[in-house]
């Protein structure tokens, strides 16, 4: 079920970007950028000072309230979506969305002007000034597109670049990349790496969550050594260090900078975590009260969650280490046969399963109870009966594919469960044994 952006999720911030989802409201609206309802239509908000001032408002008094569409028509803030552009429907703000790789291409430009003009406010980068630069990056969004992103984003792109300059990853001898040729070339390097190491394909972003590159004019991105997964974290790794080709992987900032250097040790230095407690209750309720599932640890908490109806079960990182990062059921059961020798349901049988229980199938029902036993072993089987019955396959599905996966932890000893959180979080991170040199950029 669709979650309304309603007055509560209105006042938070996109869970992927940090930006505030008010900010992000007024934007659309300035854009003329069309807002998704729960109904599935889209309407667009008439963008004048009276719509503005009500957002202004609600900040202060937390009301929920009505705008005006461009036809004049009232649309309560409840009709809303929160979809992707507000950090909501399993992606938000993230990379591949249209608004994000704008704002990638921007700090490729912010970077190379910023690089020649290192003195100047953040008021001396007119449009001129800006477009300047437009030789020194090769991005796949238009300058017009560039050069219209809003304050908030320019200012982000402002500190940023200073920080990364000041830091010595950059230098003017580089030009700054997004979705380049030369950019592909290296995640097509990875993928022939993992290949010649008999590997499981990693994905780019795992393996290198590099937003954007730093390289250098004369480097050639096919000179990689990528006869191994280990020659290539190393060739990577040098190229980093003499700072001829860097990734550079980019949050929103509002008031400070932080860069942190991640895998830059051979191998990587991965973290190592401690499970303290594996929840299948919600905060204020029971087992049923909720779908989803919390394992807590040493430095923050993993969260199990369908990804959308009948969607895949991933994990996201809440806490220190990796926040917002996330891993998918692929990854997931891969890491469960290395550590557990056993193979988590296809995303396929668990949806099926859920609607074989729906309609009361006792041999699924069966299967279902005895996961659930393991976290619960003192609960009837008929209690447990009753209240599956008044689920439908949509909670029956996310519940049954959390069950699976937080039951290995809590079935099995704690060396085998700290070890597979572990792999978990690292990879939620891309911070694995096989993941490559890179730098992170946020607030």
């Amino acid at each position: 079920m669709a979650t309304n952006l309603g007055s509560k999720e209105l006042l938070k911030p996109n869970s992927k970007t940090g930006e505030p989802r008010t900010e992000i409201l007024k934007r659309l609206i300035k854009t003329k950028t069309p807002i998704v309802l729960l109904s599935g239509k889209k309407v667009i908000i008439k963008n004048d000072k009276a719509n503005i001032a009500l957002i202004e408002q609600h900040i202060k008094d937390q009301k929920t309230f009505s705008l005006v569409s461009s036809t004049g028509a009232f649309v309560p803030i409840t009709q809303m979506k929160k979809d992707k552009a507000f950090g909501g429907g399993g992606g938000g703000a993230g990379g591949g969305t249209e608004e994000t790789a704008i704002n990638e291409s921007a700090q490729c430009l912010w970077l190379a002007a910023v690089m020649e003009n290192r003195n100047k406010p953040i008021e001396f980068f007119t449009d001129d000034i800006l477009k300047k630069y437009a030789s020194k990056i090769d991005v796949d969004k238009p300058l017009s597109k560039i050069l219209n992103i809003d304050y908030t984003w320019k200012k982000s792109s402002y500190m940023s670049a200073h920080a990364i300059i000041k830091g010595g990853f950059v230098n003017n001898q580089m030009k700054f990349h997004r979705g380049s040729t030369f950019m592909k070339e290296i995640y097509k390097a990875k993928d022939r790496a993992f290949k010649n190491s008999g590997f499981a394909k990693f994905t780019d972003d795992k393996w290198n969550p590099g937003d954007i590159w730093a390289i250098k004019t004369n480097f050639n991105p096919k000179s990689f050594d990528d006869s191994s997964v280990k020659a290539l974290q190393r060739d990577i790794l040098d190229k980093f260090t003499k700072r001829q080709c860097v990734g550079i992987s980019l949050k929103k900032v509002v008031k400070n900078v932080r860069i942190k250097k991640i895998n830059i040790t051979l191998p990587p230095d991965v973290g190592d975590y401690k499970v303290k407690d594996v929840l299948l209750e919600s905060a204020a309720g029971s087992y049923w009260s909720s779908k989803g599932g919390t394992v807590v640890y040493d430095d923050g908490k993993l969260l199990a969650k369908d990804n959308s109806a009948f969607g895949t079960i991933k994990v996201e990182i809440s806490g220190k280490t990796a926040r917002g990062g996330g891993a998918g059921w692929t990854y997931i059961t891969d890491a469960a046969k290395q550590v557990y020798g056993v193979n988590l349901p296809k995303t396929g049988i668990i949806s099926a399963d859920a609607r074989s229980m729906e309609k009361g199938d006792a041999k699924t029902i069966d299967k279902y109870y005895k996961i659930y036993k393991i976290c619960y072993p003192s609960i009837k089987q008929e209690d447990f009966i009753n209240e599956l019955t008044q689920k439908d396959a949509v909670w029956i599905h996310a519940k049954y594919g959390v069950t699976q996966l937080l039951s290995l932890i809590k079935g099995n000893s704690k060396v085998k469960g700290d070890r597979f959180v572990t792999k978990l979080i690292n990879y939620a991170g891309s911070q694995t044994e096989d993941s490559s040199a890179y730098i992170k950029v946020f607030e």
